[in-house]
């Protein structure tokens, strides 16, 4: 149950914050290109990593391959954050 709640809120946290990652700055002064650009993929990519840290520290089980695959896709969605991060460097 609690693996379960950590993957829906880590999935909904990447959902909510992909729209974000690729939304075009409003405002490109000086000012603007200083602050962070996207802070709520990079507070996501911080909440995956410490699901990621929980699920390998603190979970009682591998819930029969559930857990190494759950870890995986936790992997794969902050590399694809990661990746959306540089793209828009360009």
């Amino acid at each position: 149950m609690k693996l379960q709640r950590i993957l829906a809120v880590s999935a909904l946290a990447v959902t909510l914050a992909l729209p974000a990652a690729f939304a075009a700055p409003q405002d490109k002064d000086d000012k603007m290109e200083k602050k962070e650009k996207h802070p709520e993929i990079r507070e996501c990519i911080k909440q995956l990593e410490k699901t990621k840290w929980d699920l390998e520290h603190k979970a009682a089980s591998d819930f029969h391959g559930h857990k190494a695959m759950a870890i995986k896709s936790i992997d794969e969605a902050i590399g694809h954050l990661r990746e959306g991060l540089a793209a828009d460097k360009d």
